[in-house]
């Protein structure tokens, strides 16, 4: 599947995907964005998505709304959560216009509404592993209360998202799929049609991080899938990942991982 677009496929039988996740090591997932509603309900651990420039952190009892069509990236330690994809096909039978929702929940944590999509979610995944008679009526129901939930609580009508793709997207994907090769900001800028220093400024702006960490975070979550996995000598793993200055590599994989490479190895083998 293409790092940069994730086309959400359904898993349950009312239209929607549905799963409980486990991951065991920290981890970065690079920009990206859904044709659907992306609701993450974390139960141990802690994510951190960066979208509107803004990192939201969640962690145990809480849960992020991502809206659809919105760059967002991923930055994980060992957690437990849920996560629930709502294509839009199956919001149009109750939201006009439902790519232009525009969710927040800055400030509402504390709200009975919040705590209320909490529940749904831990009893939509007990109804899913039950599977008792009837249960996609019960699956369809709590889906149902949760958008409804959010779409009345947590939009900002004011405020709605702009339907027209933006024009970062171009490039981040050019980014994700050229990312071993020697990029330049001016190279990029030239290739996209911007002047360096405003596409500077715009991605920042937009994604929270700018262009040179983004590159360096793509190569190294891509690094750190082959050194978890594979016995290729970490020298020959940065070069061959474009991370040809080993020393900043290192910096910035203890900085994302919490450890140097050798030591990231070495958990892996235990592990």
């Amino acid at each position: 599947m293409r790092q940069h677009h994730e086309n959400v496929i359904s898993n349950l039988d009312i239209g929607i995907r549905f799963y409980e996740s486990t991951v065991t090591t920290s981890g970065y997932v690079p920009f990206h964005w859904h044709g659907s509603i992306e609701l993450v309900c974390v139960l141990a651990g802690q994510l951190t998505f960066q979208f509107d420039g803004v990192a939201h952190v969640i962690q145990a009892n809480q849960f992020e709304v991502i809206s659809s069509g919105v760059i967002h990236d991923v930055t994980n330690t060992p957690n437990h959560a849920l996560v629930l994809q709502i294509p839009l096909p199956f919001i149009e039978k109750y939201v006009k216009d439902p790519a232009t929702l525009n969710f927040q929940l800055t400030g509402q944590e504390q709200t009975a509404n919040y705590h209320r999509i909490v529940t749904w979610f831990q009893e939509l995944n007990r109804v899913n592993q039950q599977h008792q008679e009837g249960y996609l009526f019960d699956e369809g129901v709590l889906v149902l209360l949760m958008l409804k939930t959010l779409v009345v609580n947590f939009t900002d009508e004011k405020n709605p998202l702009a339907t027209t793709a933006s024009g970062l997207k171009d490039l981040i994907i050019y980014i994700n799929d050229h990312y071993r090769a020697k990029l330049r900001v001016q190279d990029l800028a030239r290739r996209f049609g911007y002047n360096a220093s405003y596409l500077s400024r715009l991605f920042k702006q937009q994604t929270g991080v700018t262009l040179v960490e983004y590159l360096y975070m793509v190569r190294l979550s891509r690094f750190y899938q082959e050194l978890t996995t594979t016995d290729t000598p970490i020298s020959q793993l940065l070069d061959q990942h474009g991370l040809t200055n080993h020393r900043t590599a290192r910096e910035m994989c203890l900085q994302m991982y919490g450890l140097l490479p050798k030591q990231l190895r070495t958990q892996a083998h235990t592990n």
